[in-house]
């Protein structure tokens, strides 16, 4: 093998190990510091394509799924004017509303999409 060759190879190994460990770094699912006693609400909206139990419903399956992306105790769904509330005791942080929000806008459930109209927490 070539002295080029050689050292070819290894600097591609190591930029491939620096780029996982980068990747890794990025993607890892990191528990957030909460305070026991705060309170999260939650506020989100749904749209719906040929969902056959109805908006409502359709909010009610997607918190379902989603809500075991945080922590907590939940207060059950709520109509909100044209969204949906919930409350969650205690509260969560910024690693939890990226969880959150992924699950509620990624299709999770067939033939509904979901959106984070807010969170608030105390």
């Amino acid at each position: 093998m070539r002295p080029l060759g050689a050292l070819g190879a290894v600097v591609a190994v190591l930029l491939t190990v620096v780029g996982v460990d980068a990747l890794g770094d990025l993607t890892q699912n990191r528990p957030d510091q909460i305070d026991p006693d705060s309170v999260a609400t939650v506020v989100y909206d749904v749209d719906v394509r040929d969902y056959t139990g109805g908006e409502a419903a359709a909010a009610q399956s997607l918190w379902g799924v989603c809500q075991a992306t945080v922590g907590g105790e939940k207060s059950v769904v709520t109509e909100a004017g044209d969204a949906y509330s919930v409350t969650v005791r205690p509260a969560f942080g910024e690693n939890g509303r990226k969880r959150l929000t992924g699950c509620l806008e990624d299709a999770t459930v067939d033939r509904v999409w979901g959106h984070l109209v807010s969170l608030s927490s105390d």
